[in-house]
């Protein structure tokens, strides 16, 4: 019974050097006729009682351990531990895989532990993994962002690695909702020091949007399916090199893009700029007769310390209506404010926000800022017509010669 499941290994790429970090153990088994196929289905058959499942969990453990031998010198091994077995173990009880580690004479800095599904008791398996990474091995945390019980893990303990299934998002369009999602993850693993790894990478696109999100590691059938055997540490170079390169082609053609646009929106600027100057900052006379680029949603105006000292100027199906409902609404605390106050070359500079959604219109924005005087700061939200990779940077701030210096 043991032997009739097995493991099989699927490469997981290191995008910095191309080369195979190392793998993923799965379990395979052979179905009537011969041909191999996923094991998994095994470990929930209710036909099994739990003493033989976790046999056979165990010997896949064992089996892929005794294989990393025959890997290429500096690859790890990543085995998948579900909690249900973590939590049914205390603080004294030793750990099995440990154990397997010892016997065969493995290097627990080659040994990733997965911990997979969203069940488990929290204490328990913060308390086990702690366990896990005090022998030197690796803690992964499988399936992130399909569920708060992945937070509270990340509460418990910070993992050394975050895996984040792209198949979650292939059912269906990859919409804005879904994008937003992804970024914040590859945000957050940034912000607590772990690594992302993205799986279920199956297309050149979905290799683009794992850039996106910050990812460090790439595993998925675009680079190869679960093998019987390990492939050489620079097998996949070329190939990720070819990708980063098509890569960074568009993210350059698209930032010029980009960056053609914004230099398009500076005389727009400028002109709203004079315009309210000449009439005091009072926006309905002062843009009356102003049409703008038709990317321009809305301008309002803030004093020093971040007050809106005027209505919001929203122009829409050719005229500028006004909403005086936000007058004495706070925007000190948004980055796009304060470090543009606190610039040296303050009369000179335009800070752009990262893009957003505009919760009023449902479109992708983005917001400017530049000083109207000395004592105040005209904002302007502009529809973010371009979109696509490059609408994910972060704030940039840039100066320009068009912007005379109001000193």
């Amino acid at each position: 019974m043991q032997q009739s499941v097995f493991p099989w290994f699927q490469p997981i790429i290191e995008i910095a050097t191309g080369q195979v970090l190392g793998y993923e153990a799965l379990a395979r088994q052979r179905d009537a006729s011969g041909e191999i196929q996923s094991a998994g289905g095994v470990f929930s058959d209710p036909n099994l009682d739990r003493e033989t499942r976790l046999e056979l969990d165990r010997s896949v453990r064992r089996q892929a351990l005794t294989a990393l031998a025959q890997a290429p010198e500096g690859t790890c091994l990543s085995l998948n531990i579900s909690p249900q077995w973590l939590s049914e173990r205390t603080e004294e009880d030793p750990l099995v895989t440990l154990q397997m580690m010892e016997e065969l004479g493995v290097d627990p800095s080659r040994v990733i532990i997965e911990i997979t599904e969203h069940g488990g008791c929290i204490e328990q398996i913060r308390a086990l993994a702690a366990r896990y990474r005090s022998a030197g091995v690796r803690v992964a945390l499988d399936d992130f962002g399909t569920g708060f019980q992945q937070l509270d893990r990340l509460l418990a303990f910070t993992p050394d690695l975050l895996k984040v299934d792209m198949r979650m998002f292939q059912n269906g369009a990859m919409g804005h909702q879904e994008s937003a999602l992804l970024h914040t993850l590859g945000d957050m693993a940034s912000r607590l020091g772990c690594k992302l790894i993205f799986e279920g990478v199956e297309t050149p696109e979905e290799f683009r949007l794992a850039l996106q999100c910050n990812a460090s590691y790439i595993q998925g059938y675009l680079f190869e399916p679960a093998l019987a055997d390990f492939l050489p540490i620079d097998a996949k170079r070329a190939e990720v090199n070819q990708l980063l390169q098509g890569y960074l082609e568009r993210m350059v053609e698209q930032s010029a893009r980009r960056q053609w646009h914004l230099e398009g929106l500076h005389s727009q600027l400028l002109a709203m700029r004079e315009l309210l100057l000449a009439h005091d900052g009072e926006g309905e006379s002062a843009l009356s007769q102003y049409c703008p680029d038709l990317a321009i949603l809305r301008c309002f105006v803030c004093d020093r310390e971040g007050h809106q000292v005027s209505p919001n100027y929203n122009y829409r199906d050719g005229q500028w209506l006004a909403d005086s409902s936000v007058i004495g609404h706070n925007w000190s605390w948004r980055p796009w404010f304060y470090q543009l106050v606190a610039a040296e070359d303050y009369s000179r500079r335009i800070l752009r926000s990262p893009p957003y959604m505009d919760i009023s219109g449902g479109q992708r924005c983005f917001t400017l800022t530049l000083a109207l005087d000395e004592d105040r700061v005209l904002v302007v939200d502009v529809v973010d017509q371009l979109g696509g990779d490059a609408g994910v940077s972060p704030q940039t701030s840039f100066h320009s010669d068009l912007m005379p210096d109001m000193s």
